[in-house]
């Protein structure tokens, strides 16, 4: 697996080429997605493709205007690429 970030971090909020964080769960849903990363449950490519879609997906009604709508899709979408990945649902976890 590549170490380099997918183009779809580009979207990114970033203050002097770091990440900005305006919540903690942003930050927690950013270090999962590295270490699921890590881990091997996916990669990079699969994971700009997926981020990727759902900011199509959201922007054909709506424009990332904030941190907060750009954590929102990446939570969403890393939820829906493990589910994918690992045969899991949100509703059996509950």
């Amino acid at each position: 697996m590549s170490n380099q970030p997918p183009a779809s971090f580009e979207q990114q909020p970033t203050k002097n080429g770091e990440p900005v964080f305006d919540a903690p769960w942003q930050a927690k849903a950013f270090a999962m997605t590295v270490k699921l990363n890590e881990s091997g449950i996916f990669t990079w490519t699969e994971w700009a493709d997926r981020l990727s879609k759902h900011i199509a997906e959201f922007e054909t009604h709506s424009k990332i205007s904030n941190s907060d709508n750009y954590y929102t899709l990446w939570q969403s979408a890393l939820e829906s690429l493990v589910d994918e990945k690992t045969g899991s649902t949100k509703e059996s976890n509950d």
